[in-house]
């Protein structure tokens, strides 16, 4: 082969690793702003990676976390200081007004589809004082899949905030429903954040329907069979809730 032959088959090589070279890295920035747009999309549009949390509790296994702000699939979700699905609540209540609580799971948190505005306990708090023609304040003490157990164990290491009227809100499998724990909730309410957006899409909802597997379900949903003895209990913790709540002077 000629020198100039073989110089030239170098030329070609090298300009071919060149052009190489520059194709990947256009490819990489597109992929790069193609993901930082939709990993931007996802979390400031959708609120993906950033889905309400619950805390562990030794009380009672698990709370929502405090001081929570969500905007998430258009729902908005807000927890008080103390966990609560309710507004910010002095410890003292204010003078004249009526102050009711409402300890539950799901139906009374209201999950993570419903709006705060929305949930039944949020419309007593703005349609009661008109009624009553007084001052009412609402607290939510509420976490999915909470059972007779956590909410007695709750309102025992949390007492009730100077409540008049302490309402605990029931479903028809709550009664043969056993204590929950943090393993048992599911996986509408995580203990921890992802971390992008993009990712919890993919881990929390595209690979399951994938892969066609099925998430864990609130428990207070379903019926437990071989129930006597948890009855017995649960039924033992509704006395024990009702002495806890007159004990503090409410109803």
């Amino acid at each position: 082969m000629r020198a100039a032959d073989l110089e030239s088959d170098l030329s070609i090589g090298k300009h071919s690793t060149r052009s190489f070279a520059r194709f990947f890295l256009r490819t990489l920035i597109v992929l790069l702003v193609i993901a930082g747009v939709s990993e931007a999309l996802l979390r400031f549009g959708l609120g993906l990676g950033n889905p309400i949390l619950i805390i562990p509790y030794s009380a009672c296994e698990y709370i929502l976390k405090p001081d929570q702000n969500v905007f998430r699939f258009f729902v908005h979700t807000k927890t008080n200081h103390y966990g609560m699905r309710s507004d910010e609540v002095p410890l003292v209540r204010t003078p004249g007004a009526l102050r009711i609580l409402f300890v539950g799971d799901s139906i009374t948190y209201g999950t993570s589809q419903v709006d705060q505005h929305e949930i039944f306990t949020e419309i007593l708090h703005r349609d009661l004082p008109a009624v009553l023609h007084r001052p009412v304040e609402v607290l939510n003490a509420s976490a999915g899949a909470w059972a007779i157990d956590n909410e007695l164990s709750y309102v025992r290491s949390r007492g009730i905030f100077q409540s008049d009227l302490v309402l605990l809100v029931l479903n028809d499998g709550d009664v043969t429903q056993p204590r929950s724990t943090m393993a048992e909730v599911g996986d509408g309410l995580p203990n921890k954040r992802p971390a992008t957006a993009i990712g919890e899409l993919f881990t929390r909802y595209i690979e399951p329907r994938a892969l066609h597997m099925v998430g864990h379900n609130d428990a207070g949903d379903s019926v437990n069979t071989n129930a006597d003895g948890i009855i017995r209990e649960n039924l033992a913790d509704l006395d024990q809730f009702k002495e806890a709540v007159t004990d503090q002077g409410a109803r």
